[in-house]
């Protein structure tokens, strides 16, 4: 099929897709930068900051896909660029308030801070993530009967590439090492390229005569390409998604190979994601966000913090004394078992869990921070051993809301009021940005030049009514009534 004169909008380094181009020609828009180089595809940035390139032979090179699914296209294109880069670019990057830096988690935060260009709130997750990885699986929460213990796993999005989110790593490792140097060398895995690679890290080794052998159950992955990630667990036949869902939880691991079948019990997996917020957009499936992978982390939102031309000075000293109290605190925590609040910890605790059952903001938000009191539960846990304490208190459920709180006001940054459903997200796109009142169903299809289904087209209308973001009204005509969709109040 030839592309339609401005239908394929898309941010630079978005794939296309599906999309297959029969080399007849057509007008394809890049959305991006003025001057932004697009390789191997000709053309030209206006003052627009959109550039536009002929579809001819060597053009089509680069967008070819195979595919005979006609309407896959337009589900890969149709999500419009101002909503692949931020669903809300005018919202302010979230503030991490003093009470998220408690204890010896806040000491080394403010230690650091000076000497890194790293957020200092991918720092602190980063640190907590690495205390509960190094503690492992003991100390931990009831809530209806499912075990909470320190498994934080943040997902770090920078705002650009530039955002620094390997440095946050860099600079925990450090106090890490000194803490534990056998795990820093031989349980911290750089990246896991599909679900079988992670079993094997937690499963004990096959032995000639069968006899088992102890083996560690506690493993800290860095990836710093979360995009690999996502793109493995979109893959047909893939078990990532699955498998990292039931290492979160705690449950038995299970992966069937031709050889053999892995099986570990009692793992304790934490893992740290680095992406930028372009790449998490992009690559994202829907089946991660609603299917909960994505709500298993927690998201920070990361910028670099200033400019250090010269790096930071933070001496050895001072990272092998944090080191040291690391050590001390985390030989504590193994001792421990069932963690319960306090009194007056309870009491606040109930006031927060009202808070957190009415925060339902519905869409792709929702599904992304639907895990908030699981969450919540963790880092209170986190905090508490941190302090060397037994029970949680209230300090250490504040310390835990602020933290919640900034991941959720980074979750919003990022997805706003978007549904993950690209055509979905595309026609509220429309209704925003066009100044139309009210889109008719004729109006729909042609928004997608009559290449989605009617089908399609119903179930992303559905998708922004079921949401609270648009309504269907009825008009009368002299024959059927006409349904229009409009944006609802809220939505605005």
């Amino acid at each position: 099929m030839t592309a339609p004169e401005g239908m394929l909008t898309y941010e630079l380094g978005v794939e296309l897709g599906n999309y297959e181009d029969d080399g007849q020609g057509g007008t394809l828009d890049v959305r991006g930068s003025v001057g932004d180089r697009i390789p191997n595809v000709p053309g030209k940035a206006t003052d627009q900051g959109v550039r536009r390139v002929s579809l001819a032979s060597e053009a089509s090179q680069v967008v070819r896909t195979p595919t005979n699914e006609r309407h896959r296209a337009v589900d890969a294109l149709a999500v419009p660029a101002r909503t692949t880069t931020s669903a809300c670019p005018s919202a302010a990057h979230p503030t991490l308030v003093a009470s998220a830096l408690s204890g010896l988690a806040g000491e080394l935060v403010r230690a650091i801070d000076p000497h890194t260009e790293a957020d200092e709130a991918a720092v602190l997750l980063t640190f907590l993530a690495g205390f509960g990885a190094l503690v492992g699986s003991g100390p931990h929460a009831l809530a209806d009967a499912a075990e909470h213990p320190t498994r934080i796993w943040p997902l770090v999005v920078g705002d650009t590439a530039k955002a620094r989110k390997g440095t946050s790593w860099a600079q925990v490792r450090r106090v890490l090492a000194v803490a534990d140097p056998d795990f820093i060398r031989e349980r911290v895995l750089a990246g896991f390229g599909s679900g079988e690679a992670l079993v094997d890290a937690v499963t004990p080794p096959p032995t000639p005569d069968g006899v088992s052998v102890a083996h560690e159950p506690r493993l800290l992955v860095v990836e710093p390409e979360f995009a690999a990630v996502l793109a493995v667990c979109k893959r047909e036949g893939s078990t990532l998604s699955t498998l990292l869902r039931q290492g979160w939880d705690g449950g038995r691991l299970q992966v069937r190979a031709r050889a053999r079948t892995a099986v570990a019990d009692g793992a304790h997996i934490v893992v740290v994601g680095h992406i930028t917020r372009h790449e998490l957009l992009a690559r994202l499936a829907e089946s991660d966000a609603y299917g909960g992978l994505l709500n298993r982390f927690l998201i920070v939102a990361a910028r670099r913090s200033k400019l250090l031309p010269a790096g930071g000075n933070l001496d050895d000293e001072m990272i092998a004394d944090f080191g040291r109290k690391v050590a001390s605190l985390a030989a504590r925590a193994r001792n421990v078992r069932l963690i319960r609040r306090t009194v007056a910890a309870e009491a606040r605790w109930d006031e927060i869990y009202t808070e957190l059952a009415d925060d339902d903001p519905g869409g792709l938000l929702g599904a992304v921070i639907a895990r908030d009191s699981a969450q919540m539960l963790r880092l209170s846990v986190t905090f508490a051993l941190l302090d060397g304490a037994e029970c949680i208190d209230v300090q250490h459920l504040e310390a835990a809301l602020a933290v919640w709180r900034y991941c959720r006001a980074s979750a919003a940054l990022i997805f706003g009021e978007l549904t993950g459903d690209p055509l979905a997200d595309r026609i509220l796109a429309e209704l925003r940005s066009s100044g139309r009142a009210e889109l008719s169903r004729t109006d729909l299809r042609d928004l997608f030049d009559r290449h989605a289904s009617r089908e399609r087209i119903e179930q992303a209308v559905s998708k922004l009514v079921s949401s609270g973001l648009a309504i269907e009204a009825t008009e009368p005509t002299r024959g059927r009534p006409r349904v229009l969709l409009r944006l609802a109040t809220k939505a605005t």
